[in-house]
């Protein structure tokens, strides 16, 4: 069984959308949905399409993706961001490749319909498949027992998944399956494509020279610095 594992925060626009994505593909799973403290409906979104529903006093993508982990079922692990949607056959992808590879990600597409997002969707898959680096956004799967040995996700401020990715690669044999999972363009939309391009740039870079985590999620988030 696949144990899909889905971290909100005031979710409740893109929730139904992922939701059903996953329902679609009609297979043996669970959903589990961790909430962290959403001031919005997500909550109420959720129950319409599974019991197994965690709320949290605070959001934390770390703890509650762990947090999803502990409690679920399934023999492997798909995390899935909440403003992200699986396409057709995604699931069946994971259960044919998970007796060769103890893990891995998928492709992904932006939804926003502009040339550009295609290009940035092409130029972020192309590096993931190089470097071996997955992002939340690209559907992160993993064995349980892999979860369990891994010691779960590392309670960094940023960069939680680029780290599992890279530790899950370094015990294992993983798969980058052809997708894609569709994500929410909204970062790009909000802030404009070149400016985010060059935040992802930024802190990927001051994350391999071992730049403080905090100072690179306050400049990422255009947070300010103490």
């Amino acid at each position: 069984m696949i144990s899909v594992i889905i971290p909100t925060c005031n979710e409740e626009d893109f929730l139904p959308a992922c939701l059903e994505s996953i329902l679609k593909e009609r297979c043996d799973l669970e959903i589990i949905v961790v909430d962290g403290a959403s001031k919005d409906h997500t909550l109420k979104v959720a129950r319409r399409y599974t019991d197994k529903i965690i709320a949290l006093e605070e959001a934390n993508l770390a703890v509650q993706l762990n947090t999803g982990a502990a409690k679920a079922d399934g023999d492997i692990l798909l995390f899935l961001h909440a403003d992200s949607r699986l396409t057709k056959g995604c699931l069946d992808r994971i259960k044919k490749i998970s007796p060769y590879a103890i893990g891995g990600a998928f492709t992904m597409q932006l939804d926003g319909k502009r040339f550009y997002y295609r290009v940035l969707s092409m130029g972020g898959n192309l590096y993931c498949r190089l470097a071996g680096t997955y992002f939340g956004d690209r559907g992160i799967f993993v064995r349980s027992s892999v979860f369990q040995e891994l010691g779960g996700f590392a309670s960094l401020p940023i960069m939680a998944d680029v780290d599992f990715s890279r530790r899950m690669q370094n015990l294992g044999k993983c798969a980058f399956l052809k997708g894609p999972v569709i994500s929410s363009s909204r970062k790009f939309d909000r802030e404009g494509p070149l400016r985010t391009l060059c935040l992802i740039v930024y802190a990927m870079l001051a994350f391999k020279l071992g730049t403080d985590l905090k100072t690179i999620k306050k400049k990422y988030y255009r947070l300010p610095l103490e």
